[in-house]
């Protein structure tokens, strides 16, 4: 903040220096007694409450100011960081963007610009406020930290690095550029990179964390229990619950492959404690997916499907499927009803936020009026989905596919999500609308999909492009109703395994991922998402192959080769080179990014059986699935 040029005010600026913030917010309160009309009063008062974290009255003075004086961008921002502490995102928003509209080299406003649609889930504008802030200054290192965080998120590599080393040029901070080199799988620069931590950082928490992980990735399993038993990180921000988080987790599957169950499931449970702190942290509520599944469960029936314009409810309940299930029995078939107490009022749980995809739904119509399309040039090339529930295996099938010429695959791409929020809105309001989509609808659908989707694999007429996301086999109705055609390969894992490997693992901060903080949740959910997608296969003729897991890392070969049949691909000799091809990926962006460069392995086969004593209370909900797919 600068000194006005009035000497009046600069005791009041000397007492902000110092850190005397009570007796400068009384001070300044005296003084508007008789200067209310002094926009620097109202400012100090603001940035006296603000650091008091007396947040209301912060937006009042700060509003106060802008009132008298509303050019003043540092006062926008800092108006701003106050509607963020209070969790008024929007106006948050409202206010950097004014920020920046009066200072357009207020780095500090892009930055929180970049916080801000972060938040939301909006990457790629997050990605470029975070980009700006850091041209404006080039030693910004919370921003420079930040935009690589995004960008690895949107799978850009390359800069992640480069971010990563300019943000480690100006502070000796290795966490991020560690985190990185291991879930890239870049063993030797993660050496390298250790290696220097330890000469600049000597004996720090965050060298011993990756000095142990990396004893882990080398094989030498008990050595890694050693080193991070022997110490601990208190959690007691954002970033050190994380690192703390991370060593737990790292304990827990170190002690599973050690077969000590009891240390598994303790350490496990500590690490999802963390996870559930975070994610509390940051308003993620688990019901929020759940309503998700349940609404689509309330719509897709018998009487609404057949209000649709088409042949679907001549095929009710015809669905393609080659595997073997078995068919449940009426009994069966009943349990899998939930209570109605479980229907809980609509939210979404998908980002990003809707006004995004209406200017794509916006874009998509103008580029079907021009007739310049990507489904002009792609009409025999209809949609392909690797889908499931997490850890079910399908980081593994991807890994596996990419090694074909003719294959390229979308991981965890937005796709979905676009077509979903243009089709029935971000609060799932208009999924009624599905019967009264026109041609033309569905051509604007159709595009907001395949733009997205390019965004992970370009279109090509030559090649195959499949989109693997475990869980947009939830969305699965609303893709067959733009996409009758859509091929689904369901990757199957057995129920008990599918779900301890979910609380065994850490995941991003999402409203589905809040499920997997204890088992019982994790086998609600799990309940949940196979429910609805039995009610899909029972309602609708989606053409399906089914693949399970354990058949899959029995004989690679013939899983693939079942698969390529239902592609109508030729055998590629590459596929079974899963290890090479992980290994020349740039990112697995997935939990199992340190498993699919390990040799096909069996010993998470049955590991569930280890853990029975501790999955008894999730078994119940499960044994209905384990007899359904035929475990």
């Amino acid at each position: 903040m600068n000194n006005p040029a009035s000497s009046p005010l600069k005791p009041l600026f000397d007492l902000y220096r110092a850190g005397e913030y009570q007796t400068l917010l009384e001070q300044a309160r005296v003084a508007l007694e008789t200067r209310p009309d002094e926009p620097a009063l109202h400012s100090l008062a603001g940035a006296a409450a603000l650091e008091l974290h007396e947040y209301e009255q912060a937006i009042h003075s700060y509003r106060a100011a802008l009132a008298l004086r509303p050019e003043l961008a540092k006062v926008h921002n800092s108006l701003g960081i106050a509607y963020l502490r209070t969790g008024q995102t929007e106006e948050a928003a409202g206010s950097f963007h004014n920020a920046v509209k009066h200072d357009s080299q207020l780095a500090q406003a892009w930055f929180n610009l970049g916080l801000v649609y972060e938040n939301r889930g909006r990457l790629p504008e997050a990605a470029g406020y975070y980009k700006q802030a850091t041209l404006l200054n080039p030693v910004y290192h919370q921003a420079l930290c930040s935009l690589a965080k995004v960008l690895w998120e949107l799978r850009i590599p390359d800069q992640v690095e480069d971010c990563f080393e300019k943000a480690l040029a100006i502070k000796a901070d290795y966490q991020g550029l560690l985190r990185f080199l291991e879930q890239s799988n870049r063993h030797e620069k993660l050496r390298e990179a250790l290696a220097q931590a330890r000469r600049v950082l000597g004996e720090h928490d965050i060298v011993r964390l990756y000095e142990g992980i990396l004893a882990d990735i080398d094989g030498e399993h008990e050595q890694a229990r050693s080193q991070l038993e022997a110490f601990s990180i208190a959690p007691i921000d954002t970033l050190s619950q994380h690192t703390e988080r991370t060593r737990l987790a790292r304990l827990a599957l170190i002690c599973d492959r050690l077969n000590d169950t009891p240390a598994t499931i303790r350490y496990a449970g500590k690490a999802n404690h963390l996870s559930r702190e975070i994610s509390d942290s940051k308003g993620i509520d688990k019901s929020e997916f759940l309503q998700t599944v349940e609404k689509r469960r309330h719509y897709f029936t018998d009487e609404n499907i057949s209000r649709w314009p088409d042949i679907t409810s001549q095929f009710k309940g015809q669905s393609k499927i080659s595997g073997e299930t078995p068919t449940p029995t009426q009994e069966l078939r009943s349990s899998f009803l939930p209570p109605r107490s479980s229907f809980l009022p609509p939210r979404s749980s998908f980002l990003p936020l809707r006004s995004s995809f209406l200017r794509m739904q916006e874009s998509s119509k103008q580029s079907v009026a021009s007739g310049d399309t990507i489904i002009d040039r792609m009409q025999d090339k209809e949609p392909v989905f690797i889908i499931g529930f997490p850890r079910s295996g399908t980081t593994l099938l991807d890994t596996l596919l990419r090694g074909h010429p003719a294959i390229r695959v979308a991981e965890e791409a937005d796709a979905v999500a676009a077509m979903v929020n243009q089709l029935s809105g971000q609060e799932d309001e208009r999924l009624v609308s599905l019967a009264e989509l026109s041609e033309q609808d569905i051509d604007a659908l159709r595009q907001t999909y395949f733009n997205a989707l390019a965004r992970h694999a370009k279109p090509d007429e030559s090649i195959t492009r499949i989109d693997r996301f475990a869980l947009n086999s939830v969305y699965s109705g609303e893709i067959y109703r733009v996409f009758p055609h859509a091929r689904f390969i369901l990757l199957l894992r057995h129920p008990a395994d599918c779900v301890l490997s979910c609380f065994l693992q850490t995941f991003y901060e999402t409203s589905a991922n809040a499920s997997f903080f204890n088992l019982q949740d994790s086998a609600h959910l799990y309940h949940q998402v196979f429910s609805l997608w039995r009610q899909y296969t029972d309602l609708l003729p989606l053409n399906v192959l089914q693949v399970k897991y354990e058949d899959l890392i029995t004989d690679v070969e013939s899983g693939c080769r079942k698969i390529l049949d239902f592609l109508n691909l030729p055998w590629h000799e590459d596929l079974p080179a899963h290890q090479r091809t992980a290994q020349n990926r740039p990112l697995i962006g997935t939990a199992s990014y340190n498993q699919v460069t390990r040799p096909l392995y069996t010993e998470a086969q049955g590991r569930w059986q280890r853990y029975h004593t501790e999955l008894e209370p999730a078994l119940p909900v499960l044994e209905p699935w384990i007899s359904y797919f035929g475990y």
